[in-house]
């Protein structure tokens, strides 16, 4: 499997080229074009895609793209605008919930119920998936990806949050006292311990909703 990624970091997408008998696992809607694969969709277990729904914001099932004799190539890119990153997993990362994009089908995808409850309190959706083995994963997110090489502690928005690897853990605290809580702008933040990988995205979809939603003409109904 050879991936390479273009137009980054505002419209990435991943040319996923596939060697005969390969193949790679999807977001449902993550297809921008194929050439000699064929497709087939998996829930990756009953249960995992039930949760996957239920908690993490995800589709039920994952579509798997499968080359032919002669490989094969597919396009692959993320439902908003902003960047894509491949990890070259071995053990286990973190993600949040929306920036799964695609990864290798020996990959093992399930919610963290951990950080999930965790995610109930950041009232900014954070939720998390659990992705573990080895092989390529492909991350996206909602702006640039910014890489940080974590050692002791480290604090982060909990809207900015990509993924982060093994060896890392957080808490949801607010910002400082409660007046700087409430009234900072920072709102809920993510207090990292440990060591090791955190992405971040530069944009979240959910600030740039608000400030954008009032400046949109409004909806009439057609009679």
């Amino acid at each position: 499997m050879n991936i390479s990624i273009d137009h980054r970091p505002a419209y990435a997408i991943a040319k996923v080229r596939l060697e005969a008998g390969e193949a790679i696992r999807a977001e449902s809607g993550a297809m921008l074009a194929m050439h000699d694969v064929t497709i087939s969709t998996s829930s990756g277990g009953l249960f995992k895609a039930a949760k996957r729904k239920l908690f993490g914001g995800e589709s039920f099932f994952l579509n798997e793209f499968h080359a032919g004799s002669n490989g094969g190539e597919v396009l692959l890119a993320p439902q908003l605008p902003g960047d894509v990153v491949q990890v070259d997993l071995d053990g286990r990362w973190t993600v949040q919930s929306s920036s799964y994009l695609a990864g290798d089908t020996s990959l093992d995808i399930d919610t963290n119920l951990q950080s999930l409850t965790k995610g109930f309190f950041s009232g900014e959706g954070l939720f998390m998936l659990g992705v573990r083995g080895r092989g390529a994963l492909l991350l996206s997110s909602f702006g640039a990806i910014h890489e940080v090489e974590v050692d002791g502690e480290y604090i982060v928005d909990t809207g900015h949050i990509v993924a982060f690897e093994e060896g890392l853990d957080y808490r949801i605290r607010g910002m400082g006292n409660w007046m700087s809580t409430l009234f900072s702008g920072e709102g809920l933040v993510c207090r990292f311990q440990g060591r090791g990988r955190l992405l971040l995205q530069t944009r979240q979809p959910e600030a740039y909703g608000k400030r954008i939603g009032p400046l949109l003409p409004e909806r009439r109904e057609v009679r």
